[in-house]
């Protein structure tokens, strides 16, 4: 089993991760991150946002350090340990389902977050002028209410997104719920189906302990 360290900030997306990794009991250490003024640095001081660049260039939550190998990006963070766990079918266990699972986290990567919740949490990075920033953000919870309406659709009459077992995508598709208050949505006022689906997800074990261990609190048990 190679030497794995999570480099992650409570709450952030790197909860997916950190939850996959408590589910399946998979070995690791994890190193808690904290956004400072320069950027994202580790909470007990010893590494300097200038020094964690050096770990990850792009300087951001998650980075998974393999025997000395950088991993960023959560997608590509995931399906290496859907490597490390086979048996566990974390990206499904057939070519169909894996592109599936491949095709949802890519769209929660790179629209949802990026574009949806980069737009309301973060306007800054899509304007310099301040003026402008108030209708980035309004356009940004436009765009997480229409990727919440499809997550909703999706999960009517089912328990997973993908196949009849857990999957990373069903993981990943929790941690966006808990940031549903940022952009305006009452999630079980709104989208019941995804609601009563992240209330599934609260119950599975790593949820849970991730919560625990980032000092959480639960939002639906």
């Amino acid at each position: 089993m190679p030497n794995l360290i999570l480099y992650r900030v409570n709450g952030s997306c790197a909860f997916v991760a950190h939850a996959i990794l408590l589910h399946f009991g998979i070995p690791f250490s994890t190193v808690e991150m904290k956004f400072g003024p320069d950027g994202v640095e580790s909470v007990d001081g010893t590494i300097s946002h200038a020094e964690y660049l050096r770990v990850h260039h792009k300087g951001y939550v998650p980075a998974l350090d393999v025997d000395g190998e950088v991993i960023t990006e959560l997608p590509a963070i995931l399906n290496y340990l859907s490597s490390v766990a086979p048996e566990r079918r974390l990206f499904s266990d057939d070519g169909l389902g894996r592109a599936r699972v491949s095709e949802w986290l890519n769209w929660l990567s790179g629209s949802l977050h990026a574009l949806g919740f980069g737009m309301v949490l973060r306007p800054a990075r899509f304007s310099d002028d301040p003026a402008v920033l108030d209708l980035i953000q309004a356009k940004g919870k436009a765009f997480v209410r229409e990727c919440f309406a499809r997550i909703d659709g999706k999960a009517k009459d089912t328990h997973f997104l993908v196949g009849d077992d857990l999957t990373a995508a069903d993981f990943y598709v929790y941690i966006f719920s808990r940031w549903a208050e940022a952009a305006g949505i009452d999630l079980k006022a709104e989208y019941a189906n995804y609601y009563r689906f992240v209330r599934q997800m609260e119950s599975v074990e790593g949820v849970k302990k991730a919560i625990e261990a980032e000092g959480l609190d639960f939002k639906y048990l």
